[in-house]
Order: structure tokens, then C-alpha cells, then sequence
């Protein structure tokens, strides 16, 4: 048991590491040997966890993917379809700035390198804009948001919300003062649009 948990967090730290020294200078200067330096293990306690960098950044970005579903899963202890669409959006928020670097990662990365980043099973990641789908889906049968086709609708508030988020993180919203400053020009953005997608 004791070598099973040493194993998992290995594993994690790992995965941190890896995520760090990607945001720190791109997949060009990426190697696990470097990984496994900041890590504190040797090259070869990598090799018995991932076959490849490639395997090691795909673990990374699934697990960045698991804990953004779990604060979208959060959405659903609202009560109505537009409850639940505003609760998705401060969720959205949310996670990224409790999670600034697991969202840079995922979100963020070069686009050349999204065929490396992306997961081998991309079950969760395709899931959270899934479930983006669904809320919106529910919203235009309660006649919150006028009908028209889901994943485009989808699509554009996903947009909305990612362009302020990376904004916000990448400094260029830094007058809007605060956290909390910001949450408020946020929501207030996001409940604008929203209006703007009703009937």
C-alpha cells in the first residue's frame, strides 16, 4: 500500500513539474530528464510512470481537464436552466483563477502544440464542452435563450467567457482592479450576452 501511494504521488508531482517547465518555455525545450530533475527523482522513476514526454503531457492535460469538470458539475446544484447556465460561467471563472496554471495548460498552450497536449482519451475534455451544450440545450427548451443550433450558441459563449478569463490572466484586464473587481465586470459581461441569446 505504502509503495502504491508513493507511486501516485510521484506521479502527481510529476504531472506538476511537467505542467510548470511547459509554461515556463514551450514543448520545444521540453524534457522529461528536466522533469525528473525538478521533480527530485531519477530519469529512470519517469520511464516507470510514462513511456514518452508526449504520454507524460497527455496525463497532464487529462488530468487539467478532470478538475475543470469538477467545477462545472458544481453548476448543476442550481435550480433553473438560467441558474445553471450563470452557475456554469462563474464555475468557468472559477476555476481558473483557483487553477491560473492547470487552465493556462489546457486553454492556453500554442496551438501547435494542441495535437500533443490533447489527451489520448478525450472523453472528459470533449465532455466539458458537452456539457456547455446541455445547459444551453436546456435554456432554449425553457425559452430562456431563443433556439437556434446548440453547439454554435455554445460555441460563442465559450468564446465569451474563455477571451475574458485569458485576458484577465494574461494581464491585459489588470484595471479591473481585484479578483472580486473583476468577478463583477465578469458576470455582468456574461449576463449581457446572455440577454443579447434570448428570445
Amino acid at each position: 500500500m505504502g509503495a502504491r501511494r508513493e507511486g501516485t504521488e510521484t506521479k502527481a508531482r510529476l504531472r506538476t513539474e511537467a505542467r510548470d517547465l511547459y509554461l515556463d518555455g514551450g514543448f520545444a525545450g521540453f524534457s522529461l530528464r528536466e522533469v525528473a530533475r525538478r521533480a527530485g527523482v531519477s530519469a529512470a522513476a519517469v520511464y516507470r510512470h510514462f513511456d514518452s514526454k508526449e504520454a507524460l503531457m497527455r496525463d497532464v492535460c487529462a488530468a487539467g481537464f478532470h478538475i475543470f469538470s469538477s467545477y462545472l458539475l458544481r453548476a448543476l446544484a442550481a435550480r433553473t436552466p438560467r441558474e445553471r447556465m450563470a452557475a456554469c460561467a462563474e464555475q468557468y471563472l472559477r476555476f481558473a483563477v483557483e487553477n491560473p496554471r492547470d487552465y493556462r495548460f489546457i486553454f492556453m498552450g500554442a496551438a501547435e502544440d494542441f495535437a500533443t497536449l490533447a489527451p489520448a482519451d478525450t472523453t472528459e475534455s470533449a465532455s466539458t464542452f458537452h456539457f456547455l451544450v446541455d445547459r444551453v440545450r436546456e435554456c432554449m427548451q425553457s425559452r430562456v435563450l431563443a433556439k437556434a443550433d446548440p453547439y454554435t450558441v455554445a460555441a460563442t459563449i465559450w468564446a465569451h467567457v474563455h477571451g475574458l478569463v485569458s485576458l484577465r490572466l494574461s494581464g491585459h484586464f489588470a484595471g479591473y482592479g481585484s479578483d472580486e473587481e473583476f468577478a463583477r465586470f465578469y458576470r455582468a459581461a456574461t449576463a449581457q450576452l446572455l440577454s443579447g441569446l434570448a428570445e
